[in-house]
């Protein structure tokens, strides 16, 4: 497995996104634990979890990319969705989601403070691949040598983060299938299951802080 220093790429891509106040913090996890439900988001519901002004949760949404929104309802935020656009199915308790890529898979679940069970498939082969993962660890996976596939951050893919970043990550049931996948396509890298979770932990921390444990 490729030697990764982790520290230093999860300060690359917190560099690349904006920085958030206390205030955007709390939204915005209000709004991934919403999304978690499983129903496209109304801002007032964000609003009230958060202890927001509806206008400024408006405001905040208009604001950042990767917002997506029906009839004014949001339907994705930064990698969870309520529709079915990807191979990633992400379940808690009885709602299906969708992640859109498959780091995060790994790190969305320490947002929501929930566990999280993900079918998806190896990007090389089709083959299929399953985890649980809690907001502390991956607990369970098959196969046991699933890799994860990453690209090193710039700061152009906030243009569009699901092309330029997303469409790079994915799930590989061995590290022969992530390696026949990254020859072609420079820029990749391969991580452990364990280093891409520790990646998300660290770039919660840093992204989200006491918001993480704060929204309920």
């Amino acid at each position: 497995m490729d030697a990764i220093d982790l520290g230093a790429l999860a300060d690359r891509f917190v560099a690349c996104f904006p920085k958030l106040n206390v205030e955007e913090r709390r939204v915005f996890v209000a709004l991934y634990r919403q999304l978690a439900l499983g129903e496209p988001v109304a801002p007032q519901k964000v609003a009230l979890r958060a202890g927001a002004a509806v206008d400024r949760v408006n405001a905040l949404l208009d604001a950042v990319p990767a917002v997506y929104r029906e009839g004014g309802k949001v339907i994705g935020f930064w990698g969870l969705t309520v529709r079915p656009l990807s191979r990633h199915r992400f379940h808690t308790g009885d709602r299906t989601l969708y992640t859109w890529c498959a780091w995060d898979a790994l790190f969305i679940p320490m947002i929501l403070g929930k566990t999280a069970y993900v079918e998806s498939e190896d990007a090389h082969t089709g083959a299929p691949i399953s985890l649980t993962v809690t907001p502390e660890r991956v607990e369970a996976v098959a196969p046991r040598g699933t890799v994860v596939s990453m690209l090193e951050p710039r700061e152009d893919m906030l243009a569009d983060v699901v092309t330029r970043l997303c469409h790079y990550i994915h799930f590989f049931a061995s590290e022969a299938s992530g390696r026949a996948w990254i020859t072609k396509h420079p820029g990749a890298m391969l991580l452990s299951l364990e280093d891409a979770f520790e990646l998300g932990r660290r770039t919660n921390q840093m992204r989200y802080g006491e918001a993480l444990l704060n929204a309920s």
